[in-house]
């Protein structure tokens, strides 16, 4: 019960002999039939009967306020959700009855749920049958207790760090909304507007979607400072500015920090501009005559085109038989130069679906705020599409959580009344799409191409994959060592023992690491955790 409080109304059991009870009972009718007994009769011997029959009736008394407790607390779980009214009563009377010794006439005679305030009040009463007194025609003792349960007077922020990936869509990402809404319906219960509770949401796939409002913010690498900044590309250029040459407006991802600063809470300056935060811009990557046989899949400018010079005209179709040129065009060029030439962006703009905005397929974060609306319209908003990057998704969990920016709303570290969670979950493994034939080696994402070396200097999926992996320990390990309490929650991966592992590793401790196999088993785990983080706001 440290995070809740009560009051019990409990009659105090005389202690004293017959003065105390005597003056304990002269104001209803029993005290004065009693008072008449003692004047008539031996008050040693009444005061003897009393002893017995009141040190058993107090004990009763004491049981049903302990039963009364442990109702009101039950039906306290129950706050918030959609059926309230019908389990928080079922609940109460569970643990009632289950805390009063068998065939007692004690019940609950009153149980008021409050949600808007997170309260519980509940009252029990009923007659005892006396021993002793019977002797002295007194055959039973009316008894009564209440208790009522409030939330506590600590904080919570919470960020829901929820996988967003193309295996998601249709009914999981519809049972996902549904099972996030449920624990949200939870925790806010009796909090809502208090600024006891903030919830963030922080959407997944490949990348995270900071929002596009973001661009002018201090800790955005706006004037390319970053190291990774250019390294697409044959000259230097903000890539807010090839946005702009473009006509095609940011839509708010943003790379993968420069190791070590991916798995860290480290401050962004332009002291150092490795902290600061890269906008992803994918590449236009070459075109069919220049890709030297390999796939790229985000072609969306012509490589001779903006402001590139003529090319020179050479026959791309020699006729053997004729011994003649059929047709003549630009003169190939190696893949590299022609995905890195910045010519080709001036002037220009990408077709629809492609574009320099690919791999961003996620809805916007939310910032923690204290207005359940927003939080339900950010689950609402999301769509599954996209591959699965779990760690990025953990960090920008985190840096909402965080006091500092890039976002601030988090209280600070050491606030011992407050305490922050990340509630993550996912339904696959750290994926990142791999070309053996493509000089990237990669698709575009987060950590930019694979060839970069950000994923380590080996092309094969496992490689990649091993070093996703490890980037997820050390952000999860990293979180936890500052205070932040995780839980994960592995989604129909039965078969995938590796990330079952890689999640139950992540979590805060094999309590807080949970699986769901379907829809229903998803929707009782957010109930769950939404229940523990509401016992999470202790009293100070």
């Amino acid at each position: 019960m440290s995070d809740e409080t009560h009051d019990g109304r409990c009659n105090a059991a005389p202690r004293e002999g017959v003065a105390r009870f005597m003056r304990r009972f002269a104001a209803d009718e029993s005290g004065i039939f009693i008072i008449l007994f003692a004047i008539s009769f031996s008050a040693m011997a009444l005061a003897a009967a009393i002893a017995l029959d009141f040190a058993r009736i107090s004990l009763e008394r004491t049981e049903m306020q302990r039963a009364l407790d442990s109702a009101a607390l039950a039906a306290a779980h129950r706050l918030g959700m959609p059926d309230q009214e019908q389990s928080g009563p079922a609940a109460a009377m569970a643990f009632f009855k289950a805390n009063v010794p068998a065939g007692s006439p004690l019940s609950i005679e009153e149980l008021t749920l409050n949600a808007e305030a997170g309260e519980v009040v509940i009252s029990s009463g009923g007659s005892i049958a006396t021993t002793f007194l019977s002797a002295f025609g007194i055959f039973n003792v009316n008894v009564g207790a209440g208790s009522r349960v409030v939330r506590g007077d600590g904080t919570v922020e919470v960020a829901l760090v929820l996988d967003n990936s193309g295996s998601m869509a249709g009914g999981p990402i519809s049972e996902l909304k549904a099972a996030a809404r449920n624990l949200v319906d939870v925790v806010f219960s009796g909090a809502t507007g208090n600024d006891k509770v903030r919830i963030g949401v922080v959407p997944f796939a490949g990348s995270v979607n900071v929002g596009s409002q973001m661009r002018s913010e201090g800790w955005m690498d706006a004037d390319g400072l970053s190291p990774v900044h250019h390294e697409n590309f044959a000259e230097p250029r903000s890539r807010f500015a090839l946005f702009d040459q473009l006509g095609t407006s940011w839509r708010g991802c943003v790379e993968a920090r420069p190791s070590p600063h991916d798995v860290t809470d480290t401050a962004a300056s332009q002291a150092d501009p490795a902290t600061l935060f890269v906008p992803m811009l994918a590449p236009d990557e070459p075109d069919s005559g220049n890709t030297g046989g390999g796939t790229y899949p985000n072609n969306y400018l012509n490589d001779f085109g903006g402001s590139c010079p003529v090319p020179e005209q050479v026959c791309i179709n020699y006729n053997n038989r004729k011994n003649r040129c059929d047709e003549y065009g630009p003169a190939p060029l190696t893949p590299a130069v022609a995905q890195a030439r910045m010519c080709k962006y001036d002037g220009v703009s990408p077709p629809a679906g492609l574009g320099p905005n690919y791999g961003c397929t996620t809805a916007p974060l939310l910032d923690l705020t204290t207005h359940k609306e927003d939080v339900v319209g950010a689950l609402d908003a999301m769509a599954a599409n996209g591959s699965t990057n779990i760690g990025e998704g953990l960090m920008w969990g985190w840096r909402l959580l965080s006091p500092g920016a890039p976002f601030t709303q988090g209280r600070p570290y050491n606030d011992p009344h407050n305490q922050k969670v990340i509630v993550l979950m996912t339904d696959g493994e750290n994926t990142y799409t791999r070309y053996s034939n493509n000089h990237n080696w990669t698709v575009y994402g987060a950590f930019g191409y694979g060839a970069k070396g950000r994923l380590g200097g080996t092309n094969s999926s496992t490689a990649i994959m091993t070093q996703m992996n490890g980037k997820t320990r050390s952000a999860c390990t990293n979180a936890k060592a500052n205070g932040v309490i995780v839980y994960t929650i592995a989604f129909r991966l039965e078969s995938n023992t590796a990330t079952r592992a890689l999640l139950a590793e992540c979590a805060t401790d094999s309590s807080k690491a949970f699986t769901a196999s379907d829809g229903a088993a998803l929707y009782n785990t957010f109930q769950a955790i939404g229940r523990e983080i509401s016992q999470l706001r202790v009293a100070g």
